[in-house]
């Protein structure tokens, strides 16, 4: 728009001069007319320019603002995501500490669950089957005392203080079938077979 009416402006100027025969003061007035506009058609220019500077240099800052902004999310980040490999590795290690743990005390509770002096019984129960009748026996809480301590192998025991096994038990079990069983003071399985013990089951520190 300021192109096309400089233009018509510089057209009529000339057509003035052509037409006037042009007197030294109106050409003179004229080319301060021209100088005048020029002036403010530089300054508009200028201006716009000096605008579109001042708005690049604001998207700049912007620009700047934000790339810090990401490279702090970043750091923040990365801080994050050492200190989570930290967590997995403690976690890690605990985990390996307790499976280290949970093999001995697998390993300390097998060595308790043999009976002390199977070698004496008529009924000759082996480690494993130990383990089952202890561990059956723990689980259905049959471990409180009926008779005195000390008994032996070939001694009586009274009808009335004794127990079937479970029918589960002598599954896992055969040879416990058609006997009965009953536990004393120490926390002994003494097992009977009809009214006489044939086999003492000695648990080292069997919880009651």
């Amino acid at each position: 728009m300021a192109t096309a009416d400089k233009s018509n402006l510089f057209s009529n100027l000339f057509r003035y001069i052509g037409n006037s025969g042009g007197s030294i003061a109106s050409i003179t007035m004229l080319a301060i007319g021209i100088l005048a506009l020029l002036g403010l058609v530089g300054g508009f220019i200028l201006h716009s320019r000096v605008n579109k500077l001042e708005l690049l240099h604001s998207k700049l800052d912007k620009f700047e603002t934000d790339l810090a902004l990401a490279k702090a999310d970043i750091d923040s980040t990365n801080e994050r995501l050492i200190s989570l490999q930290r967590e997995v590795s403690q976690i890690r290690q605990d985990q390996s500490s307790a499976a280290g743990t949970i093999t001995r005390l697998d390993n300390r509770l097998s060595t308790m669950a043999e009976p002390t002096s199977p070698q004496n019984n008529v009924l000759q129960i082996t480690a494993v089957e130990a383990k089952l009748i202890r561990e059956f026996l723990m689980k259905i809480d049959a471990f409180k005392p009926r008779v005195e301590a000390g008994h032996k192998v070939g001694d009586t025991i009274l009808e009335d203080q004794l127990l079937d096994f479970s029918v589960v038990l002598t599954q896992g079990v055969p040879k416990l079938k058609n006997t009965s069983y009953t536990i004393d003071k120490n926390g002994s399985v003494i097992i009977v077979s009809e009214n006489r013990i044939v086999a003492i089951l000695d648990f080292v520190n069997v919880s009651r």
